[in-house]
């Protein structure tokens, strides 16, 4: 089980040069945890040891979580929806097994925005998602492959709770 004052941590472990914030938040978009590495002036305030910056650059880190949340719960839904369709084009077994279960995983959505590359991924069964922001020029490849691994161990931390309830 994932202790909160892990949570940093662990997202930190995918941060460097080229991914330079990772974000935990609920598909609802609350924020559970977030590391960032390098502070882009743009998306961030400058850091001093004001609390009033502070609280702003949290309040930006739990806004951005909020939106990116947001917009892949919308693109979750639509994969679920055009699934659904019945249409000329053979089902795959693993595609049948999610209609039945009536909901789906996002792999990774990868996006390209003013702030850089965001990559998404799901933690499984959890509603919780795993939001990656990367310089524009990272690799997709290697992007993806974190954000992906990441959210495997995120899912695994959290199977404890899911068996005790």
């Amino acid at each position: 089980m994932i202790r909160s004052t892990r949570i940093p941590p662990i997202l930190n472990r995918i941060c460097d040069d080229t991914i330079h914030s990772a974000l935990l938040v609920t598909a609802d978009g609350e924020l559970l945890g977030a590391s960032t590495r390098k502070c882009s002036p743009s998306l961030f305030p400058a850091s001093s040891s004001d609390s009033s910056s502070l609280a702003s650059s949290t309040s930006a880190i739990e806004n951005l979580g909020t939106l990116i949340a947001d917009i892949a719960v919308d693109y979750q839904r639509l994969g679920e929806e055009y699934a659904a369709i019945d249409g000329p084009y053979s089902v795959s077994l693993h595609q049948q097994q999610q209609q039945r279960s009536g909901k789906s995983q996002l792999q990774c959505l990868l996006m390209d925005l003013e702030l850089g590359l965001v990559a998404v991924s799901s933690c499984g069964s959890f509603d919780c998602l795993v939001i990656a922001i990367a310089s524009p020029t990272a690799p997709l490849g290697v992007v993806k492959a974190r954000i992906q691994t990441l959210s495997v161990y995120v899912q695994e931390s959290l199977s404890p709770l899911a068996e005790n309830s």
